[in-house]
């Protein structure tokens, strides 16, 4: 494109309601700041192994800019990258605050800070010459290692009740204590911060995955797994972004249950039924089909949170981190209900509105 090109185009973003070219350094700045601060608190040094970052960065939107600039000066003053694996983007709305969240995982202190949206609109040298209250309007240092907070109940209690973290606790709390889990995935915290947070269900997605991969594996580039998520819960979203089956590319089709049909579908087959699975040949025009269960109450069982009397923000943190032992045994806990095979007739059937998949699928 010539130079009058990219000045036509870029003069008519300027002009386009509700868009902006965001000023970068400012986003930069911010990100810079956020982090230095969080050091200090921390008293931590930048490139720390045991500093994670976490920011809605790239996904907030402040008054028609964009903030992903603002990683670049998370890495420049922390060292945490998205490469080294210590650096995440948490999916929000794009008009949701601007956020960052550091934690060193050694001693379980964390520092959350939310960006003032009207600094974000200053210029850099405003920016620069504001004090730290001015820019962020929170600034909380708390500890978010899930064993201290759970045997100092009093501190645990004041950063749920009192939204320390701006009500972002269970979301950073949970995807902070799984990060630093040894035997946590670099994929497995991609999911859940897709899906903004983790829970059992997203484990659950997590673990039907990688089952599916052990009975039906891909053998060739012709295949791919379709997905019928059906009943639909958490784990759909850890399934999307690790098979890239989104709805958009009729990867995915989404159907609910009535409670009723889910609760009688669990009493007769003994655990929760969690969809169909197919793998299918472009080329041959053939699949194979699951459709599996998921039974929660292993889970339960498992993590010790069947009979919880803890805090009540505590029994899915516990069973998060704890299932982090057992995402590579999904035997455990996902099971084959039935296999069958799938023709294109009955892969249109599973996936059109006006059928009922799991009839299609001949369990019920």
């Amino acid at each position: 494109m010539h130079k009058i090109g990219y000045f036509a185009l870029a003069l008519l973003l300027m002009l386009m309601p509700g868009l902006a070219l965001g000023d970068g350094a400012v986003m930069e700045e911010l990100g810079t700041r956020a982090a230095a601060i969080a050091l200090e608190n921390l008293s931590i040094s930048a490139g720390d192994e045991g500093l994670l970052a976490l920011t809605d960065a790239g996904h907030a939107v402040i008054a028609g800019q964009t903030t992903q600039r603002a990683i670049k000066g998370i890495t420049t003053v922390s060292g945490c990258s998205i490469g080294d694996g210590n650096l995440f983007q948490v999916l929000r709305a794009h008009w949701k605050p601007l956020w960052f969240f550091f934690f060193d995982k050694t001693t379980g202190e964390a520092v959350f800070i939310q960006v003032n949206e009207g600094a974000a609109q200053a210029t850099l040298d405003e920016l620069k010459a504001m004090s730290d209250d001015e820019v962020f309007t929170i600034v909380n240092k708390v500890n978010a290692n899930l064993d201290y907070m759970l045997s100092h109940t009093d501190e645990g209690n004041a950063t749920f009740n009192d939204k320390l973290l701006d009500g972002n606790e269970f979301s950073l709390v949970g995807i902070a204590n799984t990060w630093a889990h040894p035997n946590c995935t670099f994929d497995f915290i991609q999911a859940a911060c897709f899906h903004d947070h983790l829970c059992p269900g997203v484990t659950s997605g997590y673990m039907i995955t990688k089952y599916v991969e052990d009975v039906l594996p891909i053998t060739g580039p012709a295949e791919s797994y379709k997905v019928i998520a059906c009943p639909n819960w958490c784990k759909d979203d850890a399934i999307q972004m690790i098979w890239d089956a989104t709805p958009g590319k009729s990867g995915m089709f989404v159907m609910a249950l009535s409670p009723a049909e889910d609760a009688g579908l669990q009493e007769k087959y003994g655990t929760r039924v969690a969809g169909v699975y197919v793998r299918w040949n472009a080329t041959a025009n053939m699949g194979d089909g699951l459709v599996l269960g998921f039974t929660f109450d292993k889970a339960y069982e498992l993590t010790g949170t069947a009979n919880w009397t803890g805090p009540s923000w505590g029994s899915k943190l516990v069973m998060d981190v704890s299932l982090i032992d057992y995402w590579n045994q999904p035997e455990l806990f996902a099971s084959t209900i039935k296999e069958f095979p799938v023709d294109p007739e009955t892969l249109s059937q599973l996936q059109n509105a006006g059928m009922h998949p799991l009839k299609v699928a001949g369990i019920m």
